[in-house]
């Protein structure tokens, strides 16, 4: 007589926490107030939303994404919660200083790390919900917002008044009676979309001029800008996250990080142009940004942001 194997439990989220033994009980007791008592799988890592992303553990951030891909894979997942939490020691000893000592820049560096996971599973998983929180020491709990989702190509449902998009699924194969907006596409991304408004004014042509579903324009313009590499206005906002969560209290950018910053840049423009090209767009943005060179070398000088902008 052979036992049947148990079908694999379902869940609709993946919790993300920190190994934190202060906040074990009050993280559990968390989803349970939001209805997810045996509906979610959980991985607890040092730092949780830093584990995702740290460039100094790369074995972490390998343990994380093959979890989120077993999970989903396993359990069925579409949502994942990242639950970061103040005073964390890998969180402190990530920035080289007690975060808690300012509850001010303490968030800001949560939020800047959590936006950085946030961008990179929705890379990953296009048709995930993500849902950022920062927890205190006595178990209270803030939702802090999402910029990377509000910005995910897929959730465009404010492109006209009524229109839908169509953000459940990934989004589908440019049409073939769609190629009058292709071209369109092509010539913007000549010419660079400069911001994240010239983005959705180009989407809002596909619809209103041409004819397309959200869904529709949306596809043309990832497929074409893949063949173009990635629109500016994408690249310098997840090289901005990256700055920010970088800088120091002072707001200040260090020379290995900025060259980080423009390495960055360069990949997520699909490396075409020249490196140089990707070095004057980080300096830009710092300035931008309102974020300053720190001084670097035995003289303490920031000769190498001058370089940096003049490259």
């Amino acid at each position: 007589m052979t036992t049947a194997t148990p079908a694999p439990s379902k869940a609709d989220a993946f919790v993300l926490s920190c190994i934190d033994p202060r906040l074990v009980d009050d993280v559990t007791q968390l989803l349970a107030t939001m209805g997810r008592t045996n509906r979610y799988s959980e991985m607890r890592i040092a730092g949780a939303a830093l584990a995702a992303v740290d460039e100094a553990r790369p074995g972490w951030n390998t343990a994380v994404w093959d979890n989120l891909a077993a999970s989903r894979q396993l359990h069925g997942v579409r949502r994942v919660i990242i639950v970061n939490h103040r005073d964390c020691g890998a969180m402190n000893l990530w920035a080289g200083r007690n975060l808690a000592q300012d509850p001010a820049d303490e968030e800001r560096q949560h939020q800047a790390v959590m936006e950085r996971a946030a961008a990179e599973v929705l890379r990953r998983h296009p048709d995930m919900a993500v849902e950022l929180h920062l927890m205190a020491l006595d178990g209270s709990t803030q939702r802090l917002p999402c910029a990377a989702c509000a910005a995910a190509p897929q959730r465009l449902d404010a492109l006209r008044p009524g229109l839908r998009a169509e953000a459940v699924a990934p989004p589908p194969s440019p049409p073939a009676g769609a190629p009058a907006f292709a071209e369109l596409v092509r010539l913007r991304l000549s010419g660079g979309l400069a911001d994240a408004e010239a983005e959705r004014t180009l989407l809002t042509e596909g619809v209103t001029r041409y004819g397309l579903t959200a869904a529709e324009a949306r596809a043309t313009l990832a497929g074409e800008a893949t063949r173009h590499g990635a629109t500016p206005s994408t690249a310098a906002r997840q090289v901005l996250v990256f700055l920010r969560a970088q800088a120091d209290l002072r707001g200040r950018v260090s020379r290995r990080d900025a060259g980080h910053a423009a390495a960055l840049y360069h990949g997520l423009a699909g490396n075409q142009g020249r490196r140089a090209d990707a070095d004057r767009a980080v300096a830009k943005l710092m300035e931008a940004e309102g974020l300053a060179p720190r001084p670097d070398g035995l003289l303490r000088t920031t000769t190498w942001y001058r370089r940096l902008a003049e490259a």
